[in-house]
């Protein structure tokens, strides 16, 4: 059950056989990626994680020889207590040498106790901790593990105790959550639309050497340090967990449903309800001109056995010292607005299936209409790990021209829309195909012009080493039996009672260039004449290239025998002759050898239709402006209400806002920044940076080439 065992490579050297070069093969100083002495050598360095003085259960130890509880002085209760007069440094004047007076108490010599009696209550003590005796030769360097508990009752003290050993036993390694997802994001008018990578799901991790990813939960908030979420106290109610109420969870379909059975403070992990993966989701409940923050964290299952309870990636944002914020890569700060007059979304161009044969359809989403390219020509490919698979086992996206990968690991293969989106171009791959071969009976059987008038039994022989999932040597093609009036091919001998006999007819299979290469078969002939054609008849298709089923006997891939249910409808049965031809016609699922095209456009705006949108007239928000508006931030690390804020709304690009009194006085200037999102926001504060007073107010929208409009407003403070 160790983990060097199970990864097939081990050296003596580790004790504990937990070394596995993949994790732990860092060089000297315990770091991936410094090109120190060791790193990614293969063999185990002094210095490595789980090797020699780094692995706790490798390691010599001497542990607590000694102990000692000392009065350093009385408490209030006991003004007048005795102390000890302990001070740990050399008084030469009283000729007290405490380096040897402590080497003389906690070795024992001269038959003292090495442990401190128990003292008085209401003391204030120091505790003194003895490990020895050992060498320290100048310049060498020993490590010691000291932990100090507290907790606020005996309970709390012995539940700190418990995971100061767990850390302990653990040699000092903590169960870590899968990597953290990239997340990127898409505004329109009353929603946010979300898009994350893959990189958790293929992760292995350190501790238990499993991938124990399990889900995404996303989380909102309307302030960067995501305090809307945390609503989930500890079982005692005296204080939040790390992690909140998401607003969204998505989980595998497999074993691990329901509640942790690990609790850390009362309060089990909601490990979600098999609801299946995504990598999108489009929240439709968020409010126009509304800052957001939004995380998506990937989470694990724990380890019972270990003791390790779920865990997931931190929601963490960094504030810089002028108030300003610094967001991870799995943190995105959006505000839902109207887009601007005009505006156009990305489009695709139709997907064209320009090689290969597979069945199957593959559709388009657009999922972040503001990372599509322009004008780009891309190619979805099929790949497989096993190259025994005849169905792929994941997809790409290629850029035609530059041969970049913008996704290089679509796993979704049924149609589900639970795929891989790719990040860099905001686009979906809805794919589905078959899970193996399959007969296509309309395309299978004799030709239209062939003389036989039987019907037939085609099979695929799926014996436990013949699988309709695996690509074999003539597997999967289709097939052609052409027959003559003469002995064309002799079948193969399975023993009695097929023996090999001349055949008026041979065996081809058909290669991708549509050139034919023979192969051998079986042929049962009840009559004796060379052809095929009698009732009871059987050609069996064979894989001589592998002899799994029986030693020294082909495995049989396909069968095609004789029906003669209804033949008197059809008259005597009547046999192929020369020029005749069956086959056997397959569909297959999407492989290497297929690809699909198909072109991108990014995002626009057409003039025209930004005048059509202006006729709808800019409008304000709140109007009246009555006090605050619901979307004003509060300011971070200042007291006081946040920045005012008003918006101007349905604006085309780069459009002027002139904020007049009733009296034709200017009062401010905005706009629009050029972005798609059709907006200018107003802090309500004058040119001369005063605040604004109350009243009625005109405002002016010049759009240029689509036109203009005025309004009016109130504010009511």
């Amino acid at each position: 059950s160790r983990p060097a065992f199970k990864d097939s490579v081990w050296w003596t050297g580790d004790e504990d056989m937990d070394w596995v070069a993949r994790f732990h093969d860092t060089g000297e100083d315990g770091i991936f990626g410094t090109n120190d002495p060791g790193e990614n050598d293969g063999i185990p360095t002094q210095g490595e994680p789980n090797f020699g003085k780094t692995d706790l259960h490798e390691s010599d130890q001497i542990g607590l020889t000694g102990f000692k509880i000392n009065r350093i002085a009385p408490g209030k209760s006991n003004p007048g207590g005795e102390t000890d007069g302990i001070v740990f440094w050399n008084d030469p004047g009283a000729k007290v040498f405490w380096p040897q007076k402590l080497y003389e108490q906690f070795t024992g010599y001269g038959g003292q106790n090495p442990f401190g009696a128990p003292i008085q209550n209401d003391y204030n003590i120091g505790f003194l901790f003895a490990s020895g005796t050992f060498k320290l030769p100048a310049g060498s360097r020993e490590r010691f593990s000291l932990a100090l508990a507290f907790g606020n009752s005996l309970y709390d003290l012995r539940k700190t105790v418990s995971i100061v050993q767990q850390i302990y036993n653990a040699n000092y390694q903590f169960a870590v959550p899968p990597p953290r997802p990239t997340l990127t994001a898409e505004t329109g008018d009353g929603f946010v639309k979300l898009t994350w990578d893959d990189a958790a799901e293929r992760s292995i991790d350190p501790i238990s050497y499993k991938n124990d990813f399990e889900g995404y939960k996303i989380y909102r908030s309307t302030d960067p340090e995501f305090r809307d979420p945390r609503v989930i106290s500890n079982g005692q109610g005296t204080g939040t967990m790390v992690f909140g109420k998401p607003l969204a969870q998505f989980d595998l379909v497999d074993d691990v449903q329901g509640y942790s059975n690990l609790a850390v403070d009362g309060v089990q992990y909601f490990l979600g309800e098999n609801t299946g993966i995504r990598h999108d989701y489009v929240d439709t409940t968020a409010v126009n001109g509304q800052l957001y923050y939004y995380a998506i964290v990937a989470y694990d299952y724990g380890d019972d056995s270990l003791g390790f309870y779920p865990s997931e990636n931190a929601v963490s944002v960094s504030h810089t010292v002028r108030g300003g914020i610094i967001l991870p890569p799995n943190i995105v700060e959006v505000r839902p607005e109207p887009k601007v007059s005009g505006f156009v979304p990305a489009s695709t161009g139709t997907v064209r299936h320009t090689k290969g044969n597979g069945i199957g359809t593959v559709k388009l989403e657009i999922v972040n209409s503001d990372s599509i390219p322009n004008n780009r020509t891309m190619v979805i490919r099929f790949r497989n790990t096993d190259p025994k698979n005849i169905r792929p086992d994941y997809y790409e996206i290629v850029d035609s021209a530059t041969s970049f990968v913008y996704l290089d690991h679509g796993t979704d293969l049924n149609g589900t829309g639970r795929g891989e989106a790719s990040i860099s171009t905001g686009l979906k791959a809805v794919i589905s195909t078959i899970s193996a071969p399959v007969l296509d009976t309309t395309n299978s059987g004799f030709t239209v012009n062939s003389s036989a008038n039987f019907k037939t039994i085609t099979t695929f022989e799926a014996t436990a080493n013949v699988k309709q999932e695996k690509r074999r040597s003539m597997y999967p093609k289709n097939i052609r039996i052409l027959f003559g009036d003469t002995v064309m091919d002799v079948s193969y001998r399975l023993g009695f009672p097929t023996p090999s006999r001349p055949a008026k007819f041979a065996v081809y299979a058909v290669n991708d260039d549509n050139s034919l290469s023979k192969l051998r078969f079986a042929f049962t002939n009840v009559d004796g004449d060379s052809t095929f054609g009698a009732n009871g008849e059987t050609i069996s298709i064979l894989d001589t290239t592998t002899q799994q089923n029986f030693p020294g006997i082909p495995d049989i891939v396909w069968s095609i025998k004789i029906d003669t249910s209804g033949q008197y409808l059809r008259g005597p049965l009547q046999k192929p002759k020369a020029g005749d031809e069956f086959r056997i016609a397959l569909k297959i699922p999407f492989s290497n050898a297929d690809e699909f095209t198909f072109s991108t456009t990014a995002q626009l705006i057409n003039a025209q239709k930004a005048k059509s949108d202006f006729a709808s007239q800019p409008y304000v928000v709140p109007n009246p402006y009555v006090g605050a508006a619901s979307f004003e931030p509060e300011k971070f690390a200042i007291s006081g209400r946040g920045e005012r804020r008003m918006e101007f709304r349905n604006l085309p690009v780069n459009a002027v806002v002139r904020i007049y009194t009733v009296n034709g006085t200017l009062v401010q200037t905005l706009r629009q920044d050029g972005s798609n999102s059709g907006y200018a926001a107003w802090n309500l504060r004058t040119k001369d940076n005063m605040d604004v007073a109350p009243g009625l107010y005109v405002y002016h929208v010049d759009g240029n080439d689509a036109g203009t409009f005025i309004g009016k407003f109130a504010i009511i403070k």
